[in-house]
């Protein structure tokens, strides 16, 4: 008989265990609903082949990367981007340019075009939070033509962007960290994408 309590005292603390640890991860993703581009530009046959981003060193997992003090660097326990940062990076990609007007393809899904092609490629080094300059953003981005059969660069950029947190916690660091993306994608149209509308 005594061993019946003792067994739903355990049982007990075990499920409020569990349903405690539900709780204290967190998942979060960029949202490309109401994405803000600039107004979408005459048609154009060219297509922009986009490759996937890639993430150098230690931001390329999901646990969120922030950098405490100079050269420490935090890797979150408890909360997560909801999927690989190179695959949302690359599908809000896509999606961006896709409204611009542009005629994207994944680079995996490409075949043989015989018109000429652009492909973009979109580096990162740095992808973290900081904790001075908010979300901090830097890499390279390449962009090249196709003709004949031959892939040629034909411009490539450094970048460097953080934007400052509008309050505390991870939320804002995700909207930061967006709010950079957006501006890489916006200066990548402006400086080199215009190419593709001569």
């Amino acid at each position: 008989m005594m061993k019946i309590p003792i067994y739903l005292g355990l049982i007990s603390l075990l499920l409020i265990g569990c349903s405690s640890n539900q709780n204290t991860h967190k998942y979060y993703k960029f949202s490309d609903q109401n994405l803000e581009v600039p107004s979408a530009q005459k048609a154009t046959t060219a297509h922009l082949y986009l490759e996937d981003v890639s993430i150098l060193g230690v931001s390329n997992q999901q646990a969120f990367v922030q950098y405490t003090k100079p050269n420490t660097v935090n890797i979150a326990r408890f909360h997560f981007w909801a999927e690989h940062p190179e695959n949302m990076l690359t599908q809000l990609t896509q999606s961006y340019f896709h409204t611009l007007g542009l005629t994207v393809v994944p680079r995996a899904l490409a075949g043989d075009v015989e018109k000429p092609l652009f492909s973009l490629k979109l580096v990162l080094n740095e992808f973290a939070g900081h904790y001075n300059k908010g979300a901090i953003l830097s890499g390279n981005w390449y962009l090249y033509k196709q003709e004949q059969g031959e892939l040629k660069l034909i411009q490539t950029q450094r970048f460097t962007l953080n934007s400052q947190l509008n309050k505390d916690g991870f939320e804002a660091l995700v909207s930061a960290h967006q709010q950079n993306w957006i501006k890489l994608l916006n200066t990548i149209n402006q400086e080199a994408l215009s190419i593709l509308l001569k």
